[in-house]
């Protein structure tokens, strides 16, 4: 199963004739599988939700995001994500390539879901061990 980064499910709300549209489509219809549902993380709600703060009209814009939302499985940050988090996090800081917080938090989600990761920012999660990541 493929999990979304928040760059993905951006691109997925812009316009369809939008090249990024095009690509975060592309890749999302090549990792689907028979029955197989894709999903994507509370964190990752809670990025898009900074952009509907932020929109001219607020109410319009979470509309949009709720439904884009909807099509998608919703991951949690748990128990087996933190413990992944505390791994990932110190990793990073012992090789010098720190990371931000919640792009390690949403590794850690799609890891501890047994997921690959979607997303159009690889350099946020390269340096992340036992992720398995796509990007566009």
């Amino acid at each position: 199963m493929a999990c979304l980064d928040t760059s993905v499910l951006i691109d997925l709300l812009r316009p369809r004739s939008h090249q990024l549209h095009r690509a975060a489509t592309y890749v999302l219809v090549s990792h689907l599988h028979d029955g197989e549902d894709h999903s994507t993380t509370r964190l990752c709600e809670a990025e898009l939700l900074v952009g509907v703060h932020r929109s001219r009209d607020s109410v319009a814009e979470l509309a949009r995001v709720q439904r884009a939302l909807s099509g998608f499985a919703m991951l949690e940050f748990d128990a087996a994500a933190a413990g992944h988090f505390g791994a990932i996090k110190g990793h990073l800081m012992n090789i010098g390539r720190p990371t931000g917080d919640i792009d390690v938090m949403i590794a850690s989600v799609a890891i501890a879901n047994g997921h690959l990761l979607l997303t159009r920012n690889r350099r946020h999660f390269a340096d992340i061990p036992g992720l398995q990541l796509v990007s566009y």
